[in-house]
């Protein structure tokens, strides 16, 4: 069975595409397109938007972030433990900075971003849209046979559906919650490869 990860909320503590934006984007669109998700625009919509309005170079939000993320507790022990995959709404450029800090390599899954000068443009991996959801997702990008998946938002929930096993938090939680949908909540990393080593319940 193999683990799949979500990185923003998940193996951060806190989402650092929010983070990004809060410090260099336009507050009063994040505001406004984010009610919108779900609603009158795709994920990948509100994701675009969000990031044209980001200005700054790239190694000046790169350094910030590795200022400010801070991992949840247990992620380098699971990864060595158990090889996960990282399956990313967020980008390459700065998921990968934070794993070189941390010293953990981890097969990664994202997004690209273009940091013109005149607004970022965010290239996304997968276009095509979900037959499930209808929207591009993560689903697309799980790998075959039985999977676990470690979420915690928006992003996660259509491959959390797909998942053989489901461990969930805040946003994700309160979704399969609504849904009936069977999952295992999880604080930190710790507890997931606890659990893992455990018969499900």
């Amino acid at each position: 069975m193999r683990l799949v990860l979500d990185w923003d909320g998940t193996v951060t503590e806190v989402d650092s595409l929010h983070l990004v934006l809060e410090r260099f984007g336009d507050l009063d669109v994040y505001r406004r397109v984010e009610e919108s998700l779900g609603r009158s625009l795709t994920l990948h919509e509100v994701i675009a938007v969000e990031f044209e309005t980001v200005r700054a170079p790239l190694d000046e939000v790169v350094e910030f972030l590795l200022d400010v993320v801070r991992i949840r507790a247990g992620f380098r022990e699971l990864v060595e433990r158990h090889q996960p995959v990282v399956v990313s709404a967020g980008f390459y450029e700065l998921i990968e900075p934070v794993l070189a800090r941390e010293g953990v390599e981890v097969e990664l899954v994202a997004n690209r971003v273009d940091p013109r000068p005149e607004g970022w443009r965010v290239c996304f991996r997968d276009e095509a849209a979900c037959a499930d959801c209808g929207e591009a997702c993560k689903r697309a990008a799980l790998p075959e046979g039985e999977v676990v998946y470690v979420g915690d938002g928006y992003s996660d929930r259509c491959a959390a559906l797909r998942a053989d096993r489901v461990f969930a938090r805040d946003g994700l939680a309160a979704y399969l919650d609504a849904r009936g949908v069977r999952y295992e909540p999880f604080e930190d990393l710790h507890d997931v490869a606890a659990l893992l080593d455990s018969p499900v319940r």
